[in-house]
């Protein structure tokens, strides 16, 4: 009997044990699955310009906190990225403001409207930079009446928003020779005399006006006062006037006046709430991190993230925003 009665309780004993062990293993698992890392697709630009090292920047700073698992891409940029984000063919994207205001409304490059992309923040401005060699003579974008301008690719932001300076100017592409590509190829025209300017519409310092300006004498042409508040009037998307300080490219012995249009980090509305929170967050308590990447990582700011914003906010942004701004 005394045999029979310990054989039970070795008995008994197994299956709970076993079935302890079966609960961890479920619960264990069911931990490991609700920290799996996302793995997100981040849309950028060229590498000349600024939204490509921006976003390795930010990348970093997100994968390096384990927040999750970001592989970065260049792309050709604002519409691009809107129209990969709209498409949910991409999760996180930088674009600019203006273009995002476009997508949501169904208007210029945009035959339907584009209801899901959503903001996570605004960022520092893509300025226009008209690029020229200093013998050229031309001094204004007035100057421009004739010439072979590299305009951006067809259908682009930085057309659209080269219009708005020309018609100030009394011009239109009617009146200059456009050149249909993108700053890359267009500063490699310039510096072989293919073309009189390029048009580079990205943050500064911008790599590919500091690859010419090293080896040629190019000037950046500057945007009267007067024309910047008329368009800032008009398409409030546009910036008011901006400064290039003096020095930021080789032998620029002035500040040069220009303007543009906001850069924003926009996602897609059906991003888990929470892991937009924990991306916020990181990109904001990282600020310094992603600087020494790209000087632009200085407008990373959250008294400024909402400025000129065309689109609702995400709520994980949203969120993050809210408690920042009330502490």
């Amino acid at each position: 009997m005394f045999k029979k009665n310990n054989f039970l309780i070795l008995l008994i004993l197994s299956i709970v044990f076993i079935l302890g062990a079966c609960g961890d293993k479920a619960s264990g698992d069911k931990k490991a699955n609700s920290n799996k890392t996302s793995n997100l697709s981040f849309v950028t630009g060229g590498p000349g310009g600024t939204f490509y090292p921006l976003g390795v920047g930010m990348a970093d700073v997100i994968n390096g906190k384990g927040v999750a698992n970001i592989t970065v891409e260049t792309s050709d940029a604002s519409i691009e990225n809107t129209r990969l984000l709209g498409g949910k063919q991409a999760d996180l994207g930088l674009l600019e403001t203006g273009i995002a205001y476009y997508a949501a409304e169904g208007k210029e490059m945009f035959d339907e409207k584009l209801t899901n992309v959503r903001g996570i923040m605004t960022l520092y401005p893509n300025l226009m930079q008209m690029v020229v060699m200093t013998d050229s003579g031309i001094k204004s974008y007035a100057d421009l009446k004739g010439k072979k301008v590299v305009v951006g690719q067809p259908g682009s932001s930085s057309m659209l928003n080269l219009e708005l300076v020309l018609a100030e100017y009394g011009l239109s592409f009617d009146d200059i020779k456009p050149q249909y590509s993108g700053f890359s190829e267009g500063i490699d025209m310039l510096k072989d005399g293919q073309v009189d300017a390029t048009l580079v519409d990205v943050g500064i310092p911008a790599p590919a006006i500091i690859d010419i300006s090293s080896q040629h004498d190019v000037t950046v042409l500057p945007i009267d006062e007067d024309k910047i508040n008329n368009i800032a009037e008009k398409y409030p998307y546009f910036s008011n006037k901006i400064i290039i300080p003096a020095g930021t490219y080789t032998n620029q012995d002035e500040d040069i006046v220009t303007a543009g249009v906001l850069v924003m980090l926009a996602t897609r509305e059906d991003l888990p709430e929470d892991l937009v929170y924990e991306i916020t967050k990181t990109i904001f308590e990282n600020k310094d991190e992603i600087t020494k990447v790209h000087p632009s990582g200085e407008s990373i700011d959250p008294e400024k993230a909402t400025e000129g914003l065309s689109i609702p906010l995400h709520p994980g942004a949203e969120k993050y925003l809210d408690e920042v701004l009330k502490k």
